[in-house]
């Protein structure tokens, strides 16, 4: 063993970073909620520990060679092996499985015991670099896997729209009145979604009288009257009657909308100030 020991005498690794970022802890803890425990340390490890292609000193080779004794007893081997025998294994997994760590080893050494790894675990009581390859190479393909699987729900979590702040709703809207006022002198001006005429009920910003209600419905009614005209057009100039059987269909949808519209619309030409009122915008107006 001294003889390993002697052979790696280098520069000290860099220590792993143990302080995850707050970011990486919360998506850890996500991925708890979703993923074995094993799965979960398998991909952890990949972002925090050494790989063992990196060990360059006596102290970071110790841990595998105690992994790998471990390994040996698990299996039921008894005899022991010989200073050049653990040489050979060791060396074996630093030349090629160095893209691994310990956790790795460890894990391959857990999931070959249970059996997860899909391939005959049996050593027939000779632990060489046949054996360790067979089940490190099986290992591998599971590892891939789980990195895999865990990148693509991260890459959802992290790629799912973030629900707009308080302030970033208030400059929605703003901008929202902005366009309305622009356009409220238009041939088609419309309020698309009654976001507006909402904004305005849900504020009490307009006294819906008597008189106010009775001029929105009538050119609601102007405006379905010129819908079932221009319908006729178009069949006619189609020979068709689809257009004028959905503007029949649609008369109260259409007289709705348009009474909103109008009352959208004289609201915004009755504002004394318009900037001032996109000053006074808050969030608990929207």
């Amino acid at each position: 063993m001294k003889k390993l020991l002697k052979m790696n005498a280098m520069t000290n690794l860099p220590k792993p970073n143990q302080q995850l970022t707050v970011q990486r802890q919360k998506s850890i803890g996500f991925l708890k909620t979703k993923f074995p425990s094993n799965k979960v340390k398998i991909y952890e490890a990949d972002l925090s520990q050494v790989k063992i292609r990196e060990f360059k000193t006596n102290n970071d080779v110790k841990p595998l060679v105690d992994i790998l004794g471990k390994w040996r007893f698990y299996l039921g081997i008894k005899e022991k092996l010989t200073k050049e025998e653990i040489l050979m294994n060791v060396n074996f997994v630093r030349e090629n499985f160095n893209e691994l760590n310990l956790t790795d080893i460890t894990e391959a050494i857990n999931l070959s015991l249970k059996g997860s790894l899909e391939v005959d675990v049996r050593a027939f009581q000779s632990f060489t670099p046949v054996y360790i390859s067979t089940i490190l190479i099986a290992y591998k393909k599971y590892r891939s896997k789980v990195i895999i699987d865990v990148r693509a729900v991260l890459s959802k979590l992290e790629n799912k729209p973030k629900p707009p702040t308080d302030q970033e709703r208030i400059e929605l809207c703003r901008a929202n009145m902005i366009n309305m006022y622009q356009a409220r002198e238009d041939t088609h001006f419309s309020d698309y979604g009654g976001v507006v005429y909402n904004f305005i009920k849900k504020n009490k910003l307009v006294v819906f009288t008597k008189s106010l209600v009775d001029e929105a419905m009538a050119y609601g009614l102007t405006q379905v009257n010129q819908t079932l005209r221009e319908s006729t057009y178009k069949d006619a100039l189609y020979n068709t009657f689809a257009n004028h059987e959905y503007a029949k269909n649609n008369k109260t949808s259409v007289q709705r909308h348009s009474a909103r519209d109008y009352v959208v619309r004289k609201w915004l030409n009755g504002l004394d100030d318009f900037n001032k009122f996109l000053s006074r915008i808050t969030i608990d107006m929207i």
